[in-house]
């Protein structure tokens, strides 16, 4: 394919190089020489504000003094030196600039101040920036594997110290195309390199560790690249366990917080997320090794009856299938296998048969399992390292790698690596992993993306267009926040076609009795107060009002209970609405988070919405096949599908609740600080929200 980002691939192979900072004057010049050719090349220039010689080397004072063109200057100079230097570069044409200089954002304001400066100086030449506080890894020659099986890896991360254990994995047989550790990303970011990476012809696995995006719609088009060359993106994105909700102010807000958006995100473009570094390495490996388009059922086999257990307990547990093998394929399996050992599936060859059976028998093995029209992939489990016995195991998986029509995974789950079994499978590059977890756990996501790939497309932009209602409710507003009152959220919901359930305002005791009557017994009352967003906790909800009568008495209470309870708070009446009975109690919403703006929730709802914490999330835009991916994803989706001998509830109604909520959360753009549905009761026929919250945000508030 054509690489589509030229100006990275000039940013990977300059011209020439200006080497900018301190020199050693008393260095040996052919070192010098055998060092610098190593990452540049022949054509470098050191750059000193002393200047002088290394023997015949010429160090220049001034960036502006070199006699040729530079593409690319590498500056490790003084923080407050470094704008100074970016200058220089503007000065002779130097198109890329690479800042190995640490102290700017990353160590506070004062940093951050010279950083902007840095930026400045760069935007005027326009100059591109790689950095600051980074490292010349992108450049390094990664080591080959002794034996490449499959594609390479390109790898970005967002710490240099992060991205050295993983590309270490060449030591265990995983081969890369390059490592571009990107620092503090004041120009060039991960997304620039992800979408480099798709376009590569070396690299066919991408994988990162990332703390952080900047440019959400960078991120998409790069990813948008990734699926349409089919280069799985594996990623560690820290941030798991940060709640990043501190400000909210609705049930949704709660529970979305910023990195349930990213996850959501990723599930939107099938990027495979993983927690560890381990875990990133391996699965990348697995990806880069195993063919597309492979299965999802394992065969498992070892020489060991509990390994076998644990093995497809495992693979249970992390949802890869497991078949029992055909009835042909047992038995003739049991001709070479004794009958006191399993050959269902699990299969167990009892150890002894590696040593004392020939290869014709151990080979046929792996051809029986191979033609076996139930498995994709045969797991090996080499728990303990035996020596003789794991060894001729490794040197027949070797052997039999390249000759059998379905691939090998291994796992040594010793700690005892200096056999000569594990050096044969490194040296061999077969996919290997060191424990059953992350073995299973990465062929889970293998199936998963080749599933998603199916469906990977590109989303077009939501309509940002308010209808007439929706916009007088936002006039009516002003340029203040906060939540809005029962009678604007009524107005603007509509206003987009989301259903609500049946209700009145009443303003006094009397209207209350004659509201209640017209919307028909039985109904449910709540305080009708921007003051008190979850009235249910507060006791200002009152269900089953049964007369006209018990209206007028509950209208009161409920406007006392709510005065001792905030004598400040702005009481609009009470509402009485239709009590919605029966159906499924969901919950969605709209967060919006300060790097990707709004996102839409859906999820199990009800009172106990945030100790169920039952919820999905996807930043805009998103479609319908999305909206019904995010229902189909939710442990609550056995209760819209009947269970217990409940009758099924309107699933697409649903998810046109939440289409309609991701419209109004796109059209309203940064005024929308929060929505909260909950519950929206989906029933047999139709869905409707019964009870909402929404808050505006000020409008100079930008995105919060």
């Amino acid at each position: 394919m054509t690489q589509q980002r030229m100006d990275l691939e000039e940013f990977f192979h300059p011209k020439a190089v200006a080497l900018v900072g301190s020199v050693n004057r008393n260095a040996d010049p052919a070192r010098v020489r055998r060092t610098h050719a190593e990452r540049w090349g022949e054509s470098w220039y050191l750059v000193n504000a002393k200047g002088g010689q290394i023997g015949d080397i010429q160090v220049y004072e001034h960036v502006t003094d070199i006699p040729a063109e530079v593409t690319l200057a590498v500056i490790n100079v003084g923080t407050r030196l470094v704008a100074k230097v970016v200058e220089e570069c503007g000065k002779h044409g130097v198109p890329y600039v690479l800042i190995f200089t640490a102290g700017f954002s990353e160590v506070g304001e004062k940093g951050a101040a010279l950083e902007r400066e840095v930026g400045e100086t760069a935007a005027r030449y326009g100059i591109r920036i790689f950095g600051p506080n980074t490292n010349t890894n992108a450049f390094e020659v990664l080591p080959e594997p002794p034996k490449r099986r499959g594609g390479r890896i390109g790898l970005v991360t967002q710490s240099g110290h992060q991205g050295r254990p993983l590309v270490q994995g060449t030591e265990f047989g995983v081969a890369f195309s390059r490592w571009v550790p990107t620092g503090n990303e004041l120009d060039l970011e991960a997304a620039d390199f992800i979408e480099y990476y798709a376009y590569d012809d070396d690299t066919s696995v991408i994988a990162g560790y990332f703390e952080g995006f900047k440019d959400p719609p960078k991120l998409r088009r790069a990813l948008e690249a990734a699926n349409a060359e089919r280069k799985p993106v594996v990623a560690l994105k820290m941030g798991a366990t940060s709640a990043g909700t501190r400000m909210a102010s609705s049930h949704t807000g709660h529970l979305a917080g910023s990195d349930a958006v990213v996850d959501g995100l990723f599930r939107q473009y099938g990027v495979v997320r993983v927690g560890d570094l381990d875990e990133l390495l391996e699965t990348a490996a697995l990806f880069a090794k195993l063919p597309a388009g492979t299965g999802p059922n394992c065969c498992l086999y070892s020489i060991s009856g509990g390994s076998g257990t644990l093995m497809a307990e495992v693979a249970e547990a992390s949802g890869v299938p497991v078949p029992i093998l055909a009835q042909k394929t047992r038995d003739s399996l049991r001709e070479m296998i004794p009958d006191y050992l399993t050959v269902d599936n699990p299969v167990d060859n009892g150890a002894q048969f590696l040593v004392t059976n020939p290869i014709e028998d151990r080979k046929r093995v792996f051809d029986l399992i191979c033609a076996d029209p139930h498995v994709d992939v045969i797991v090996i489990g080499l728990t303990g390292a035996l020596g003789r016995l794991t060894d001729r195991f490794a040197e027949d998986i070797v052997a039999f790698a390249d000759e059998i029509p379905k691939p090998i995974v291994v796992t040594w789950n010793s700690f005892k690596t200096d056999e000569k079994g594990f050096r044969t499978l490194i040296d061999a590059g077969i996919p290997m992993f060191r424990s059953f977890r992350n073995c299973f756990g990465a062929l889970r996501n293998f199936a998963r993306y080749e599933q998603a790939s199916s469906h990977f497309r590109s989303r077009k932009k939501m309509s940002t267009k308010l209808p007439p209602a929706a916009a007088a409710v936002l006039s009516e507003t002003g340029a203040g926040g906060g939540p809005l009152g029962a009678d604007a959220s009524r107005r603007l919901l509509e206003a987009f076609g989301i259903p609500l359930a049946g209700e009145g305002l009443a303003h006094t005791a009397a209207e209350a009795g004659r509201v209640a009557k017209g919307i028909g017994f039985p109904v449910v009352m709540k305080i009708a107060s921007p003051d008190f967003p979850h009235k249910s906790d507060a006791g200002l909800v009152r269900l089953g009002v049964a007369s006209a009568g018990q209206a007028s008495t509950v209208y009161s209470e409920l406007v006392t209970r709510a005065t001792k309870a905030n004598r400040k708070a702005r009481i609009e009446g009470v509402q009485i609405q239709q009590q919605v009975e029966g159906g499924v109690e969901m919950i969605v919403g709209v967060t919006r988070d300060r790097v990707f703006g709004p996102a839409v929730l859906v999820g199990t709802g009800g009172v106990f919405a945030e100790v169920l914490k039952d919820v999905t999330v996807r930043p805009l835009p998103l479609d319908r096949r999305d909206a019904e991916e995010m229902v189909k994803s939710l442990r609550g989706y056995a209760l819209l599908l009947g269970a217990r001998g409940q009758a099924r509830s309107d699933i697409k109604a649903l998810v046109d609740v939440v289409l309609a909520v991701a419209r109004l959360a796109a059209a309203f753009g940064e005024r929308l600080a929060e929505l909260d549905l909950n519950p929206v009761v989906v029933q047999r026929r139709g869905a409707v929200a019964v009870d909402s919250l929404v808050v505006v945000a000020p409008s100079s508030a930008g995105e919060s």
